[in-house]
């Protein structure tokens, strides 16, 4: 009896790894489709209220949230003036977090002499979920109200045109958001960079760009990203607390039958970080966050009429991020008792070639699709390190998630400061 159930315990891991290998391969597949004409599709009533007619110039609101980015914000300001974009349909609010250092002085000076900007500091740190919304709550009024909201990370560097990038795809009425291209303008400074950069282009070119073109709700991006606001509200707006408030309303936008979009030409700039530890501590904190949006939407999501069965299956696999590093650890347990006493779990060995496979032809034709130069290439020598490291921030963060352990804010590793300015 004992042996039919470690039998059939690695056969269901190996089904596990298989499943998120199909998904790899139709995602490539996917990604490598001409791009067609994006199919209007019906959305929900509240849709049809919005001023967004093709041919208008929203009006749009920016948001910037901001806690102790005093190194970076010199450098976010050339961009924000930079931005193409009418000044008389714009307005842009620096949301500062109760910042401990000059950011908000920073901030203050660089609105005064521009009276599209202005800066809204709290009192006490709330996050920066909660940060946009009391930002929303505080600009909006019926003397204003934006059609679109839009939000840059204070570490962003937005590209002159990559406001009006964003906007095509909100002719359509299902258009609950849009996330633009978010490139990694350090991934030749170090090893943790480049690996951030190739991981950051698969992502990107890969599994949201098959995503967009198969209809299949690709990811909503913390920065350079878009909202419709008569969406943004209906979904109740940011998940207050959440660690990855945009993965989590890219599922509550697909259950309440929006639609979102990936807009390639949108593009802005930030910087990865450059040590091992500051990769760790933003890939936890991204796992943590992935619990989070599992155990928040994914009851829902299954039981929404209105949703397909492969978008309800991709969703899921979306929802639940680097679980299938969990699944790989105990892949190569098998496999090592296997190796030591033969046939102990039958782990079939052929499941490791595949799994490890389909990932590197996804990291090829990513750097193609992004027209990466051939130095991104010999770059992929660092990919097996972090994989392995990858696997471990997923165990501890899930060992962390088991034990109820607190969720807390820590600002990501910044470069020097001396780029910013």
């Amino acid at each position: 009896m004992l042996f039919v159930v470690l039998f059939l315990a690695a056969q269901v891991v190996a089904g596990v790894l298989l499943a998120f290998t199909l998904r790899r391969a139709v995602l490539l597949v996917g990604a490598c489709l001409p791009e067609g004409t994006l199919r209007a599709a019906p959305g929900p009533s509240s849709a049809a209220s919005d001023n967004t007619a093709v041919g208008a110039v929203p009006l749009v609101l920016v948001l910037v949230p901001c806690r102790n980015e005093a190194a970076s914000l010199p450098g976010l300001w050339p961009a924000l003036d930079r931005l193409d974009y009418p000044r008389e349909r714009l307005r842009l609010t620096l949301v500062d977090d109760a910042s401990t250092d000059q950011s908000p002085e920073l901030a203050e000076a660089w609105t005064q002499s521009r009276p599209w900007a202005r800066l809204l500091s709290l009192p006490v740190n709330v996050g920066k979920a909660q940060a946009l919304n009391t930002a929303l709550a505080a600009e909006l009024h019926p003397g204003f109200a934006p059609d679109m909201v839009v939000v840059y990370d204070a570490d962003h560097r937005p590209a002159p045109r990559a406001l009006r990038a964003l906007l095509p795809a909100f002719a359509q009425a299902s258009t609950a958001a849009v996330s633009g291209q978010m490139r990694v303008a350090n991934g030749f400074a170090s090893p943790a960079a480049a690996y951030a950069m190739i991981e950051s282009l698969v992502n990107q070119f890969v599994t949201m760009r098959a995503k967009d073109r198969l209809n299949l709700a690709p990811a909503l991006l913390g920065s350079n990203c878009a909202y419709r606001l008569t969406a943004l509200q209906a979904a109740g707006g940011f998940r207050g607390g959440a660690l990855l408030e945009d993965s989590d309303l890219t599922l509550a936008f697909a259950v309440a039958g929006w639609r979102t979009h990936f807009a390639p030409a949108s593009i802005s700039e930030h910087q990865a970080p450059l040590t091992v530890r500051g990769y760790v501590q933003q890939h936890l904190r991204w796992n943590r966050g992935f619990h989070q949006v599992t155990t928040g939407r994914l009851g829902a999501l299954w039981r929404s009429p209105r949703l397909s069965l492969p978008l309800k299956i991709e969703l899921s696999f979306f929802a639940f991020g680097y679980a299938d590093r969990l699944a790989l650890l105990a892949a190569l347990l098998f496999t090592i008792v296997d190796a030591l006493r033969p046939g102990t779990f039958g782990f079939p060995v052929v499941v490791w070639g595949i799994y490890l496979g389909l990932p590197a032809l996804e990291m090829i034709a990513a750097l193609l699709l992004a027209r990466e130069p051939g130095g991104a290439y010999l770059r992929l020598v660092y990919v097996p390190f972090f994989f392995v490291l990858d696997i471990a921030v997923a165990a501890w963060s899930s060992a962390q998630s088991l034990l109820h352990r607190p969720l807390r804010w820590r600002a990501t590793e910044r470069p020097n400061a001396g780029e910013a300015a």
